[in-house]
């Protein structure tokens, strides 16, 4: 299962899925510009998930979602 758990128990949680995220992205071959396009968010909101400054879970969720997990 290539779910992210979000349940990491650390003060780096955020980075960690984020940089998941972002490995994920690449290895897709997904601009920033694409992603944000399958997802409806901005730049700057899959961003700030990717840096690990946002952890909200809908925008985790539709991130996942956007890359078949």
């Amino acid at each position: 299962m290539n779910r992210i758990d979000m349940d990491v128990p650390s003060d780096r949680a955020g980075d960690q899925i984020g940089l998941r995220l972002r490995d994920a992205r690449a290895s897709k071959g997904y601009s920033l510009e694409d992603l944000a396009i399958a997802t409806g968010l901005t730049e700057a909101e899959i961003t700030a998930v990717e840096n690990g400054t946002s952890t909200d879970v809908h925008h985790v969720e539709r991130i996942e979602h956007a890359l078949g997990w």
